[in-house]
């Protein structure tokens, strides 16, 4: 029987908190630090780094999970999202847990149900910290992940045979089920993983991921990260499906008796502008937070769990939808210009008969 050694599981939660925060005056208000540079364990070039790195703040102990107590932090991001986490061991000092006990815990853990108190010192975070951040405004929006890291197993498996041994027990802890699953859905939970040495191994699920590596935290960064672009790219979504509802009706409405120079739709057509210009901002913002270039194993891992995200997909539906914003600025703006020129038109050929007008009866 496999047994654990040491370990940790961290439960993650996203908010989107406002448009940008400054981390410099977040620095001035509450003591913080910034994440560790990635390291280069794994032939990782220095050059691929946070372009600007979040900064982690300490919110003090979590209530104990499987009767160990655990930590909470903040990770903020300077284009206005943040990251709680709650963490705790997954053995007390000097005692071992069978692998076959994990499933148990980890559905002990997803139903503690800890969104509303990650929502709660989102809540407080965000009065401490008002005045460095643009715009703040908490999003009803959550993004949650959990990592369940295996620093350290009563031998040094190689990652092959822990798969062999192990598989429906790993298969159950990332779909948070105690009950057998069938072999397709074990190849289904399993399917994303990728190997550096022989003894390391990270699965990627959509809600979970499984690091059996004792310098796990890289990976645990990236995965975190991964985590808030999810949930940046379901803001953008909601609120262009919002703006999209609000404007489409304007194209079927009539321009009504405008004057040159001046448009009913100025305003309208201003936050068209804006919208477009500000989803496109954040998306590359989130987007240039953390360089991953080439076949290298950070990038592997980032590229997995955006294919198990579905991330893709979200930038995909997120493009289209700028596209039809960019068409209704381009239907109000071509009406505005087309009614001008029609007023225009009529204004001339009014002066025009003035003129004659005045020749004929002057």
């Amino acid at each position: 029987m496999i047994r654990i050694r040491k370990g940790q599981v961290i439960a993650l939660f996203a908010f989107d908190i406002g448009f940008e925060v400054s981390l410099e005056q977040l620095g001035a208000l509450l003591t913080s630090m910034p994440v560790q540079p990635l390291s280069q364990k794994k032939q990782m070039p220095a050059y691929l780094q946070y372009t600007k790195p979040p900064r982690i703040v300490n919110l003090g102990e979590a209530a104990a999970l499987f009767d160990e107590p655990g930590t909470i932090r903040a990770m903020v991001f300077d284009f206005g999202a943040t990251s709680i986490a709650y963490q705790w061991p997954l053995t007390a000092p000097g005692q071992d847990l069978p692998l076959a006990n994990l499933p148990q815990l980890s559905r002990e853990l997803y139903s503690r149900n800890l969104e509303a108190q990650a929502r709660a010192q989102v809540r407080r975070l965000m009065e401490k910290i008002e005045t460095a951040i643009v715009r703040p405004e908490l999003s009803e929006l959550l993004e949650d992940y959990y990592l369940f890291i295996l620093e350290a197993l009563d031998q040094p498996w190689k990652a092959r045979d822990l798969l062999t041994q192990s598989h429906a027990t790993l298969a159950q802890v990332l779909q948070f089920e105690t009950q057998p699953l069938s072999p397709e859905q074990h190849e289904e939970a399993l399917s994303q993983r990728i190997s550096y040495y022989e003894n390391d191994l990270v699965i990627v699920d959509w809600n979970t991921a499984l690091i059996y590596d004792r310098d796990y935290w890289d990976t645990a960064n990236v995965l975190e990260l991964l985590n808030v672009e999810l949930l940046e790219a379901r803001y953008i979504d909601a609120q262009l499906d919002q703006r999209i509802g609000g404007y489409q009706d304007l194209v079927h409405q009539q321009t009504g008796g405008i004057i040159p120079f001046r448009t009913p739709y100025r305003k309208i057509i201003q936050e068209l502008a804006e919208l477009r210009i500000e989803s496109l901002l954040l998306a590359e913002r989130v987007e240039n937070s953390l360089k991953l270039i080439g076949d290298l194993y950070l990038a592997r891992v980032h590229a997995a769990a955006t294919r198990r995200f579905y991330l893709q997909e979200w930038e995909t539906a997120i493009s289209r939808k700028l596209d039809i914003i960019a068409y209704f600025y381009q239907v109000l703006t071509d009406r505005v210009r087309t009614a001008q020129s029609q007023t225009l038109e009529i204004v001339v050929i009014a002066l025009i008969v003035a003129e004659i007008l005045l020749a004929i009866f002057h």
